[in-house]
């Protein structure tokens, strides 16, 4: 909150909340996911920590990525992964598990404008497609 009355500390950082896109054959599910990123003060680099699942329907690991648009309009298609609306790509390593945050191969700035992701549009994807959407906000 912007008044002053929140109790709730700021964890800094960028946050996420992504919930999985309606379509027409598909209700809007009431499951959500969230996506936190910081910088990592120990190696310069940054740390992401998903929560909201961490297996395949079938309990195998979940393989898949999260990419970060260029635009954040939640209303673009959810397939418009095409190569010139990505930011960033993002692949979930093999040993993923929820909560547990882990290093990205590269540093994202986590600021407004320019390559700053606040106000980008965030999809985590799998084989199957668009798990969740969301826009990238400061945590």
């Amino acid at each position: 909150m912007c008044n002053g009355q929140s109790t709730r500390t700021s964890e800094g950082g960028v946050i996420a909340i992504l919930k999985a896109p309606s379509t027409k054959s598909r209700p809007p599910l009431h499951r959500e996911w969230s996506m936190r990123l910081q910088g990592d003060h120990s190696t310069g680099g940054t740390s992401a920590c998903i929560d909201g699942f961490d297996e395949g329907v079938d309990g195998s690991p979940i393989n898949g990525h999260l990419v970060i648009h260029r635009d954040g309009d939640l209303r673009s298609l959810p397939s418009s992964t095409e190569e010139s609306s990505i930011l960033h790509r993002i692949t979930l390593p093999k040993s993923f598990k929820a909560g547990t945050p882990f290093l990205l191969h590269s540093k994202l700035d986590l600021g407004v404008g320019g390559d700053g992701i606040i106000g980008r549009r965030v999809s985590l994807l799998t084989g199957g497609g668009v798990l969740g959407e969301g826009i990238a906000g400061f945590n």
